[in-house]
């Protein structure tokens, strides 16, 4: 008897109890991306967290782990919908699809158990872009399954199973809609017309529109300006317009003069949401937005036209294609950069946000080529997408 009510005791202390995250760990706030360690074939790896792709990917380099390629009926059949034989769109372009059945990894200490089939893709080219060489991305079709709580400022992730949903006072809710491959939409009205938002963790801008509703925003005055920028993907890179709105509005707040791209789809990314602590609860389609207020400012961009890259740990200098104004005399293509304002401590996030500095600063450089070291001044150029 007495056993008996101690496990009924126990039983509801587990019920009303608050529930424990299954997964916490902290993730570099200065990397363009949430890269987390995950655990294949005995090894620890970086991921990215990437709620804007439907599959888990891995790296060709993995291929070796993997079994026959699925055909599309049987892809289709342990996925439950159709898909397009023709591939998965990005910005610039369609990945062809290689999907297998899924393998074992470990967050953690969780088994990931994903009965999804996971993409197999080519991941080595956006290395220098990230500035991390991560080999698979954790895609929606296992995101989907947990509640993520995501704090930027102090660059913790936690992961929960969700039974309950998520109970906070403090923060802006939101419902989630699901597509049809598992990304996660919002609904948002913009100028009397609704809009729907893939949220894409693994685009580290602020969002994205169709090219075809780019259109009927310029038709209501929504821009500041634009202009014409390199965008890289997994397939390539393209040249895609970008622009300044003149106002966004998410559940009533604004956020001023926000910078977004033409693109194949809409999307709200990690440029958007990492302005707040962000809440996914996917298990009860909800997203919650707790805002961040010092960080409700004017979007800024790069006033350089140095184009960075990350090659074996070090930064280097890929292009050079100044905006009006701008002084890069002294730089060369293949230049190393090994300190930015006297700081050798720095990573390609910190660059870049240098780089979105105020017009006419000055910046000095130290730079390594073939062995020897130069400082050079440069001087930001104009706001290529300024204010009116």
């Amino acid at each position: 008897m007495k056993a008996s009510l101690l496990m009924i005791l126990f039983s509801i202390n587990l019920l009303f109890a608050a529930e424990r995250a299954f997964y916490q760990e902290e993730f570099d706030a200065q990397k363009e991306g949430i890269f987390l360690p995950v655990h294949i074939d005995g090894k620890e790896c970086m991921f990215l967290f990437d709620t804007g792709a439907s599959f888990v990917v891995l790296d060709k380099r993995y291929q070796y782990l993997l079994g026959e390629l699925l055909s599309l009926k049987e892809a289709e059949s342990q996925l439950g919908l159709k898909l397009s034989d023709q591939g998965i769109i990005t910005p610039n372009g369609e990945i062809a699809l290689e999907l297998y059945k899924a393998v074992p990894l470990k967050l953690g200490r969780f088994q990931i158990a994903n009965r999804f089939p996971y993409l197999l893709a080519d991941l080595k080219p956006l290395w220098p872009l990230s500035g991390v060489e991560f080999c698979g991305v954790l895609g929606s079709s296992f995101l989907h399954q947990f509640r993520w709580e995501i704090d930027f400022k102090e660059g913790i992730i936690k992961g929960y199973i969700g039974v309950e949903p998520y109970d906070a006072e403090t923060s802006d809710s939101l419902p989630v809609h699901w597509s049809r491959a598992f990304i996660p939409r919002l609904e948002l009205v913009m100028y009397d017309k609704k809009f729907l938002f893939d949220i894409d963790t693994g685009d580290i801008g602020s969002g994205r529109f169709k090219a075809g509703e780019l259109g009927y925003l310029k038709q209501k005055n929504a821009f500041e300006s634009s202009y014409q920028k390199e965008v890289f993907t997994i397939s390539g890179s393209s040249y895609h317009e970008e622009f300044r709105l003149k106002d966004l509005y998410v559940n009533g707040h604004l956020y001023p003069e926000t910078v977004f791209q033409e693109s194949k789809q809409n999307a709200l990314g990690l440029g958007f949401l990492r302005r707040h602590k962000v809440v996914l609860d996917f298990p009860f389609d909800r997203l919650y937005l707790e805002r961040y207020e010092d960080d409700m400012h004017r979007e800024e961009v790069d006033k350089s036209g140095i184009r960075l890259v990350l090659q074996e740990g070090k930064i280097m200098i890929h292009e050079i294609m100044p905006f009006a104004g701008a002084q890069t005399e002294g730089l060369e293509r293949g230049d190393e950069l090994v300190s930015i304002k006297g700081e050798k401590e720095i990573s390609l996030y910190k660059v870049r946000e240098l780089f979105r500095g105020k017009t006419g600063s000055i910046l000095s450089l130290g730079i390594r080529r073939d062995s020897l070291m130069y400082e050079v001044d440069i001087v930001l150029g104009e706001d290529p997408l300024p204010s009116h």
